[in-house]
């Protein structure tokens, strides 16, 4: 992940592992189009092939374009960043509306995960749950792609950054004797 980096990224601080979502989260999406579709079916059942139909045919594929090229604008745009330092989540909300989060590694005090129902547990994806020693800051990364190696890949990140800053420390203290 060395060639990945991102704007505020710090000069000492290398990208572990970036993940997305999982695809999955579209399926909503399509249950809506599912639905939609069968009302342009009824629609058409009931009114044959007449104007109103070719208009409410037409109102539904625009509507639908729209609505796929929408949920898939916030699913490329929401990611969650893990470096050597920190974990940060852009979470593109609406169209108008990012937040980013984001929350050293230092201050992690507990990561679970969580994968509700048969869908997540066959297709392997679901949540991971940080918190940190603060009791109103935590970070919740939602359908993720197996959530148990996510998870092993942040506490291997933090061992490692807690290791190097004990290592610098014990430089530090060798040095200064």
């Amino acid at each position: 992940m060395g060639d990945y980096s991102f704007r505020g990224q710090r000069d000492d601080e290398d990208v572990l592992l970036v993940i997305k979502q999982n695809a999955w989260v579209f399926a909503k999406t399509g249950f809506y189009i599912l639905i939609g579709a069968n009302i342009v079916v009824f629609s058409f059942i009931m009114l044959g092939m007449s104007g109103i139909f070719s208009y409410l045919l037409a109102i539904f594929v625009i509507m639908v374009g729209i609505l796929i090229v929408y949920k898939w604008y916030l699913w490329s745009n929401s990611i969650y960043i893990l470096t050597n330092q920190r974990i940060i989540e852009i979470k593109q909300d609406k169209l108008f509306h990012r937040l980013i989060i984001e929350m050293e590694l230092a201050m992690i005090q507990d990561i679970s995960t969580e994968q509700k129902g048969a869908v997540q547990t066959f297709l392997n994806f679901g949540s991971i749950h940080i918190k940190t020693a603060s009791s109103n800051a935590g970070m919740e990364m939602t359908d993720v792609t197996d959530p148990y190696e996510t998870q092993q890949q942040i506490v291997k990140a933090k061992n490692l950054m807690k290791n190097d800053f004990k290592g610098k420390m014990e430089f530090r203290d060798n040095f200064g004797k």
